[in-house]
C-alpha cells in the first residue's frame, strides 16, 4: 500500500510542479529580457527600473499571499470534490484584489517621484524611474486578476492555461521590449519607457487568454462572471482566518527584501546592479524548487481534504527530503555558471566583480532557500499551518535578518558582501525550525467545513 501511494505522490508532483517550473521558467524569461535589454543601456535604466518595480513587487506579492492563503482552502476542498466552495472563494478574492490593484495604480500614478526619491538618491535614476513608472501603474489591474486566477486554478490541478498565458506574455514582451527600447522595426525609441509599455501589453495579453480559459474553454470549474461577485459569510471568515497570516507573510518578506534594495540603493548604483543580477540568477536556480513547493501545497492540501492524515504527514517527510536535494543542486549549478551568468550583462566591471562575489554567497544561501521554502510554501501551507508559518517569519527576517543587516550596512560600514549575507540569515533559522515543525504532526489541519455549500450565498 505504501509503495503504491509513493508512486503517487511522485506522479502527483511530476504532474503539477513541471508545468509550474515551466511558468516560473516563462516568467524568469520575461523578467531576464527586461533587465539584459536595460542593461544595454548602462546601470541608471537598469537600476531605474529595478527600484521602480519594488512598489509592483510588493504588490506582485500580496495577490501571492493572498491566493496562497486562499489556497489552503481550495486545494482542501478540492479534495472533497466540492466545487461551489471553490468558486465563492476565487470569487471573492478577485474582489480584494482588482481593488487593491486599482488603489495603488492611483497612488503610483500620482507620486511617482515621491515613490522613487524613497529608493534613490540619484537624481539620474530618479527621473528615469518617474517615466517607468508613469506607464507601468497602469499594469497593477491587468497583474492582479490574472496572477490571482492562474494561481488558484493551480490549486485544483489546473496547471496548462498559465503555461500557456505566460508563453504568450514573454513572446509579446520579447518582441515589444526590442522594439520599444532600441526603437526597431519602425517604432520610437523610448529606452526605460519602451521597457514599461512592453510589459504593460504583454500583461494585458496574459489577462485576456487567461480570462478566454476561464469563461469560454474550462468545463471543470465552471467560474462564470457572476461567480466574481459571489459571498458567503462563513467562507469569508476562513479567508480572513487562513489568508491573513499568508499573506502579511509574503507582504513582510516583500518589505524585507525592498528594505535590502533601499539600503543598497543608499550604498551605491553598482550595489543596486549588482543585486538586481543576483535576483535574476537566484530565481532562475530556483525555478523547480518553488515548482515542488506550490505543488507540495496542493497534494498535501488534496490528501488532508480526502480525510488522510497518516498520509499527509508521510508525504510532508518525503518532500523535506527532496527539498534537501534540490538545495543541493541548486547550489553547485550557481557555482559552475555564476561566471556566465554575470557576463550576460552590459554593466560596470565592478558591477560584475561584486555580482560574481555575492553568488558565492547565493550558493550556499540557495540550500537554506530549497528548505525553508519547500516547509513554508509547500508543507506547511498545504497544511493549513499559516499562522505558525507567519510567526516564524516574522521572528527570523525582523528580529533578526534585517536589524543585522541594517547594523552591519549603516552603523558599522561593512563590506556589501557581509552586508548581503546577513541579510539572508532568516533562511537558516527557518530551515531549523521547520525541520522540527514538520517532524512532528501539529502542522496538519483540516480547514474545511462540513456541508459548507448550502450557506453560499450569491450576489448578482
Amino acid at each position: 500500500m505504501t509503495k503504491r501511494k509513493d508512486k503517487q505522490l511522485y506522479s502527483m508532483l511530476l504532474t503539477i510542479a513541471l508545468p509550474i517550473a515551466l511558468q516560473n521558467l516563462l516568467t524568469f524569461l520575461t523578467q531576464m529580457l527586461d533587465t539584459i535589454m536595460l542593461g544595454e543601456l548602462g546601470d541608471v535604466p537598469l537600476t531605474a527600473s529595478s527600484l521602480a518595480n519594488q512598489v509592483f513587487f510588493i504588490y506582485s506579492l500580496f495577490t501571492f499571499g493572498l491566493a496562497g492563503g486562499a489556497a489552503v482552502l481550495t486545494a482542501q476542498y478540492w479534495g472533497r470534490k466540492e466545487m461551489e466552495p471553490i468558486k465563492s472563494i476565487m470569487g471573492m478574492v478577485l474582489q480584494l484584489v482588482a481593488v487593491i490593484g486599482i488603489l495603488l495604480s492611483i497612488i503610483v500614478l500620482i507620486f511617482p517621484a515621491q515613490i522613487m526619491m524613497i529608493f534613490s538618491k540619484d537624481q539620474q535614476v530618479i527621473e528615469a524611474g518617474i517615466d517607468y513608472l508613469k506607464i507601468i501603474g497602469y499594469m497593477y489591474f491587468f497583474f492582479g486578476i490574472s496572477n490571482t486566477l492562474m494561481s488558484l486554478l493551480r490549486s485544483i490541478e489546473m496547471v496548462k492555461v498559465a503555461v500557456i498565458a505566460n508563453a504568450s506574455s514573454l513572446i509579446t514582451n520579447g518582441f515589444l521590449n526590442y522594439a520599444l527600447i532600441f526603437g526597431k522595426f519602425g517604432m520610437p525609441r523610448l529606452e526605460v519607457r519602451g521597457a514599461a509599455f512592453a510589459t504593460l501589453i504583454a500583461k494585458v495579453v496574459e489577462l485576456l487568454i487567461v480570462l478566454l480559459y476561464v469563461f469560454v474553454i474550462d468545463k471543470k470549474l465552471k467560474f462564470s462572471l457572476k461567480d466574481f461577485f459571489q459571498h458567503d459569510r462563513l467562507l469569508a471568515a476562513d479567508l480572513r482566518r487562513y489568508c491573513t497570516p499568508v499573506v502579511f507573510n509574503e507582504v513582510a518578506w516583500s518589505l524585507g527584501i525592498s528594505l535590502q534594495s533601499l539600503l543598497f540603493g543608499r550604498i551605491s548604483t553598482i550595489a543596486v546592479s549588482a543585486n538586481t543580477i543576483i535576483g535574476v540568477v537566484q530565481q532562475l536556480a530556483t525555478l523547480v524548487i518553488f515548482g515542488v513547493a506550490n505543488a507540495a501545497a496542493v497534494i498535501i492540501g488534496k490528501t488532508i481534504g480526502e480525510g488522510d492524515m497518516e498520509l499527509a504527514q508521510q508525504r510532508g517527510r518525503t518532500m523535506k527530503t527532496i527539498a534537501i536535494i534540490m538545495g543541493i543542486i541548486s547550489g553547485i549549478v550557481i557555482i559552475l555558471t555564476r561566471n556566465l551568468m554575470v557576463d550576460f550583462y552590459n554593466v560596470s566591471e565592478q558591477t560584475k566583480e561584486l555580482a560574481k562575489q555575492m553568488l558565492i554567497v547565493t550558493a550556499f544561501v540557495v540550500f537554506f532557500v530549497s528548505n525553508s521554502g519547500v516547509s513554508l510554501v509547500g508543507i506547511m501551507r498545504g497544511g493549513g499551518d499559516t499562522r505558525f508559518s507567519l510567526l516564524l517569519e516574522m521572528v527570523a527576517l525582523w528580529l533578526i535578518a534585517v536589524p543585522l543587516g541594517f547594523i552591519a550596512g549603516i552603523a558599522l560600514h561593512m563590506p556589501i558582501l557581509v552586508v548581503y549575507a546577513l541579510f539572508k540569515s532568516d533562511e537558516v533559522v527557518k530551515t531549523v525550525v521547520c525541520w522540527i515543525r514538520i517532524a512532528g504532526d501539529k502542522w496538519i489541519r483540516n480547514v474545511t467545513r462540513e456541508e459548507v455549500v448550502n450557506h453560499i450565498d450569491t450576489t448578482e
